[in-house]
């Protein structure tokens, strides 16, 4: 355990510990909130980083599935992944989703009885979409939803894991502690998408065995409405932007070594001293010249120097700032001590996106 996650769960500890003494049920139903958005948060930026390296690699995988007891599918191809959430006033819900595919239908064949008709039922509660039906057989279009969804309890302070369809039809459901978000089940996550040897499901059958709690997916108010609404529909665009934005990132470039910067880094210094994160040698430039800090949705240049920072934008104005601060967008250059010009050695490039 890394010395500010140790720090972070014994902050939170303490604040449990006050709340339960000192403030309402509703302050800690807060907390509580805060605690479980935040796990969350960590699930969707794993999920992103592991999309962006999928869309960049394409890796082929090839899926033998067991979709009933009679019926294994060769060859499927696993790809369309994508990433879904939905907040809402009662829960936060983060799904990873890809699709399981092939050119030739699935043709199962049916009996008469009453459980075929529940069996059907739990064919199209999967996301299966059925192509051709007769009394004796069904045609399904060769294409199989997995789903992978995080969802929140803020009342027990827990996440329910639902996996829906990843090695047969029908889900997996589990209750686990906020403790359990942590860098081995997210690894193991990314391992469980690749279909590679993967301890997710034996780690999350472990955090659940204090808990007998479990949810029904397939209600109509249930995660699997994701699949059947768009995404304004169901949530607070304010509210789902500051809690599971990316984060923003601001890429800087000095002497052809890239730094980058995210919303959730330490403040950045640059200066002519050693201890600086991004060392700028020239005599106009003062020991710790300047702070990149992130604040209120911006990354902003606080100066501190004895000759000022520049700084410009593409297709802007230059702008002089001495013990000041000045908030970053788009790209540009920001020079310490010195104006931007076609001479100046000295000059940083920065990118925020």
């Amino acid at each position: 355990m890394g010395v500010l996650t140790e720090l972070k769960l014994q902050a939170q500890s303490i604040l449990h510990k006050e709340d339960s003494h000192s403030e309402t049920p509703e302050s800690l139903l807060e907390l509580q909130r805060s605690q479980v958005i935040d796990s969350l948060r960590n699930v969707y930026d794993y999920m992103h980083e592991l999309l962006d390296q999928l869309h960049l690699v394409k890796p082929v995988i090839e899926v033998d599935y067991q979709f009933n007891d009679e019926l294994i599918l060769k060859g499927l191809e696993q790809r369309s992944y994508e990433i879904q959430v939905r907040s809402s006033y009662d829960d936060d819900v983060v799904g990873f989703l890809l699709k399981l595919e092939r050119k030739e239908p699935i043709s199962l064949s049916l009996g008469s009885s009453q459980s075929t008709q529940d069996y059907i039922r739990t064919i199209k509660n999967a996301g299966c979409l059925i192509a051709k039906q007769s009394t004796y057989s069904l045609e399904l279009q060769g294409m199989i939803p997995v789903r992978v969804f995080f969802k929140s309890n803020f009342q027990e302070n827990r996440i329910y894991v639902i996996i829906d369809n990843y090695t047969t039809i029908g889900s997996q459901q589990y209750s686990i502690k906020l403790d359990t978000i942590n860098k081995e089940l997210l690894n193991e996550f990314g391992n469980l998408i690749l279909r590679r040897e993967s301890s997710f499901i034996e780690l999350l059958e472990n955090a659940r065995s204090d808990s007998s709690q479990i949810i029904t997916i397939h209600d109509a108010d249930s995660v699997d409405d994701l699949e059947r609404t768009t995404l304004t529909q169901n949530m607070n665009e304010s509210r789902i932007k500051s809690l599971f934005t990316r984060g923003q990132h601001l890429y800087l470039t000095y002497n052809e070594h890239i730094t980058e910067v995210s919303s959730r880094s330490n403040d950045l210094m640059l200066g002519r001293s050693k201890s600086c994160n991004i060392i700028v040698d020239a005599d106009c430039v003062s020991r710790h010249h300047a702070q990149l800090v992130y604040r209120k949705g911006k990354f902003v240049v606080v100066d501190q120097s004895t000759n000022g920072s520049f700084i410009k934008t593409q297709g802007g104005q230059e702008v002089f700032i001495q013990n000041e601060e000045y908030p970053l967008s788009g790209s540009g250059f920001i020079s310490l001590g010195k104006t931007v010009s076609v001479d100046n050695e000295n000059l940083i490039y920065f990118s925020c996106q």
